[in-house]
Order: structure tokens, then C-alpha cells, then sequence
């Protein structure tokens, strides 16, 4: 059996094996591929990069494990941004997931950035809070809006809000001077409808890859003043920010798999042929 049949009937246990190789490896490497930023992306950063120091954000994260991979990196990356600003935020979700999961990422960036960035002065209580997983979505938001520490009450610590350093000056949606929703599902438009419509408060959304579509309309009427397009929206925010994370890692692990899979397909092609061709010139030598 030559070079080339052994191509074409190769076990593809090895084929496997290659895989898993070629999509581990990219986690260990701090590599970047070149990205183009979308001006949603760029209208996003650009929004926040601009914002006073001490700005106070309203979070929303609406997302649950089934998204993670999405919407978890978008929200660790806008996180990043507001940490490195030193802007305000309080994170807020409609589900209970969300509320642990994103308190694991806060968590995680503090004693990142204490290690590495203590000037930042990242600490949970003076710089974010966590409110916790709210029931009833519309209502909430429309208490919030009115009087931000009757309606909260308490983070997830149990601590009243009201005593924490970073609700300082924060007592209705006037006070806010931001809006973040990372949203798999267009609940997000109970955010338009109750907050960002009727206090006119600059919005940025994080959706989905599949529901971004249908966003641009609120892009286009100024509602939204920028969006994370799913996970390469999340990509193109690293590359502004200057910092390698989850997603640039996770979109590494996925190019070189696809990479790996069009080579193969190539060279088993080209096997095919060359085999073909060897076996017709071996036939005329006849």
C-alpha cells in the first residue's frame, strides 16, 4: 500500500485524535488572529471609553449556560472595559443563572486585576455590585427606574444596597448614565421599552450571533448606540481592549479546527486524484 491509499483508508481514530490535538492546543497559546472591528463593536467601545470615571452602568445579563460560549465571553470582555475605566456597574438578571455565573466572572476579574492592575482599585461593594436574580422582568424595571435602592434592597451578599459605596448618588434612572444588556432572547426590548425609551439613556446590547439580525433596527434608530455581534463581536472588543481572553482563545480553538478540517478534506482530494492518475498511467504502460 503506497503513501497514497494510505491517505484515503486512514483509521479515523487518528483523524480524531488530530482534532481534539488542534483544538486543545490553541487554549495554552497567546496567539491573535486578525480581526476586522465592526462599527457596532467600535460605537460600543467608543461609547464607554468616553465616559467619566465614577459613571455608573446598569448591567443586565439575561443569559444562561446553554449561551455561555456567546454571551459569556461578551460579558467578560465589557466587564474588562469598565474595570480598566473605573466605571460603576451593578449587575442585574432576570433568571437565576445569570446572576451566579456573572458574579463568578466579576470575581474572577477582581483578583485578576488586583494582582496585575491594583491602581484599578477593583472591589466589590465600592466598584460593582451584584442584585441578584429578579423576578418579573417589566415591573422591576419599572420600579428601578423610580427608585433604584426601594426596589433592589439588597445585593446577593444581603447587604442593603443603600450602605454600599458604589450606589453612591445612585437613586433613580437619571443617576444611570449607562445601559448593558447581554441577552440571548429579545427580552431585551423590556429594557428599550421601560428605561432607555422613556429616560433616553444610551443602551448597548450584546445579543446572540442569531439574534443580532434583527437589532439593527434599533441601531439604525439611535436606540442602541452599539452591539456585540455574538461571540465575534466579543473577539473585535478584545482586540480594542489590547487583551487576549476568552473569546480571541476560543475563536483560536475553532479557526485552527476548521483549518484542519479544510486540509484534510484537500489533501484527501488531491490523494484521490494522484491515486487515479497513477493507476492510468499504469494501465497505459499495459
Amino acid at each position: 500500500m503506497n503513501i497514497l491509499t494510505l491517505l484515503q483508508n486512514l483509521d479515523r481514530r487518528w483523524l480524531y485524535a488530530l482534532l481534539l490535538l488542534t483544538v486543545t492546543v490553541p487554549f495554552f497559546l497567546k496567539i491573535r488572529l486578525p480581526v476586522t472591528v465592526s462599527p457596532p463593536t467600535q460605537k460600543l467601545y467608543d461609547k464607554i471609553e468616553s465616559m467619566p470615571e465614577g459613571s455608573f452602568v446598569l448591567f443586565g445579563v439575561d443569559w444562561g449556560p446553554g449561551t455561555r460560549g456567546e454571551n459569556g465571553a461578551q460579558t467578560e470582555v465589557m466587564m474588562r472595559h469598565l474595570m480598566q475605566r473605573k466605571i460603576r456597574f451593578a449587575l442585574l438578571a432576570f433568571a437565576p443563572e445569570p446572576s451566579v455565573l456573572c458574579q463568578n466572572i466579576a470575581v474572577k476579574l477582581q483578583k485578576e486585576y488586583n494582582e496585575t492592575h491594583p491602581e484599578y482599585g477593583v472591589q466589590e461593594g465600592v466598584t460593582w455590585v451584584n442584585w441578584g436574580y429578579k423576578v418579573d422582568q417589566v415591573n422591576i424595571l419599572k420600579a428601578l427606574v423610580r427608585d433604584v435602592p426601594a426596589t433592589v434592597s439588597a445585593d446577593v451578599h444581603n447587604h442593603t444596597i443603600a450602605d454600599l459605596p458604589v450606589m453612591k448618588g445612585i437613586h433613580s434612572a437619571k443617576d444611570i448614565s449607562l445601559i448593558l444588556n447581554v441577552n440571548p432572547t429579545a427580552s431585551y426590548q423590556a429594557y428599550i421599552q421601560f428605561v432607555q425609551g422613556p429616560y433616553k439613556i444610551p443602551m448597548g446590547l450584546a445579543p446572540t450571533a442569531v439574534m443580532a439580525p434583527e437589532t439593527y433596527t434599533y441601531l439604525d434608530s439611535g436606540q442602541l448606540v452599539g452591539m456585540l455581534n455574538g461571540l465575534q463581536g466579543a473577539i473585535e472588543y478584545e482586540q480594542l481592549l489590547g487583551v487576549i481572553g476568552r473569546a480571541t482563545v476560543d475563536s483560536n480553538s475553532l479557526s485552527f479546527a476548521h483549518l484542519l478540517i479544510i486540509s484534510l478534506i484537500l489533501l484527501g482530494n488531491i490523494a484521490m486524484l494522484l491515486e487515479r492518475s497513477q493507476r492510468a498511467r499504469a494501465g497505459g504502460a499495459r
